[in-house]
């Protein structure tokens, strides 16, 4: 990375890591209202950088679906706040698949039918990621320990970032793998993520143990899984930008380009670290 796009991004982190300490920690009021704000907004915007990459590809997605996108963190946020019944999101999950399948049928004459079958895949894709993985990351509003567990998530995801791309940089000249989805990214970063990952969940047990009121080797199990499936959403992300042959998802961010490329690294992991915590809350 150039020093001018480190600079621009110590600059962005610089403002962003503490509006999301105050939305999380000081606005914490309607189950998290700022903050699920924010996540489903960035849920449009990148939808809406999705849709662009697929459109480099000739892979035209219906116009409205990025928008509506944002009908799961909503869903999944009324349903938190108790204004929908629970299994509201997944309602709204089946009825927009639906609502896709059914655009299918919007083709007047023969030669409109050759495009509908990408048209209808890259419309699904578009509403699940990011979406329903975006829609995980509102109904940790419901958990418990609500602010402490949305720290505890974003923690995981930035020290795993951080440390992957400080070691990465250090040593890439001997470690890098050649990755075609990534060529930059090394072992060693690797390894320093996963590292910085498991040794978060290990500090929150033992500083916060009314948050993780589990065993030291579950804790380790949960920071290794969010640890591989941060390296993994941002693998995810950078092949559907390399196979459009671009660099960044946009360029609205300063150093850190579109908005699904700020959020890629903890899309796939916000399922599991949901789900791990339904798991201590109702079984534990």
């Amino acid at each position: 990375m150039k020093p001018g796009n480190f600079w621009l991004r110590f600059l962005t982190a610089s403002v962003g890591l503490p509006l999301f300490f105050v939305l999380i920690f000081l606005l914490p009021h309607l189950h998290h209202l700022g903050f699920n704000l924010l996540v489903t907004a960035a849920t449009v915007l990148g939808a809406l950088e999705l849709a662009g990459l697929l459109r480099v590809q000739g892979l035209h997605p219906f116009r409205a679906i990025p928008y509506l996108s944002g009908l799961l963190p909503a869903a999944g946020y009324l349903q938190v706040s108790g204004l929908l019944p629970w299994g509201s999101l997944w309602a709204t999950l089946a009825g927009l698949v639906l609502l896709v399948l059914l655009g299918s049928l919007q083709a007047r004459r023969q030669e409109e039918l050759a495009p509908m079958l990408s048209k209808t895949a890259s419309s699904l894709l578009v509403l699940l990621y990011p979406g329903l993985f975006a829609a995980c990351v509102v109904l940790f509003s419901a958990l418990p320990e609500a602010s402490l567990s949305l720290l505890l998530f974003f923690s995981l995801v930035f020290v795993n970032d951080l440390l992957a791309y400080t070691a990465g940089t250090l040593a890439r000249g001997w470690s890098r793998l050649g990755y075609a989805v990534s060529p930059n990214k090394s072992a060693v970063g690797f390894a320093a993520g996963m590292a910085g990952a498991i040794g978060i969940a290990v500090l929150y047990r033992a500083l916060a143990p009314q948050l993780l009121p589990v065993s030291y080797p579950a804790v380790i199990g949960l920071g290794a899984v969010i640890g591989a499936l941060t390296i993994l959403g941002d693998l995810v992300e950078s092949a559907l930008k390399r196979s459009a042959r671009v660099k960044d998802s946009s360029m609205v961010i300063p150093g850190r380009g579109g908005v699904l490329d700020s959020i890629d690294s903890w899309l796939l992991a916000a399922p599991a670290f949901y789900l791990f915590f339904l798991w201590v809350w109702k079984y534990i």
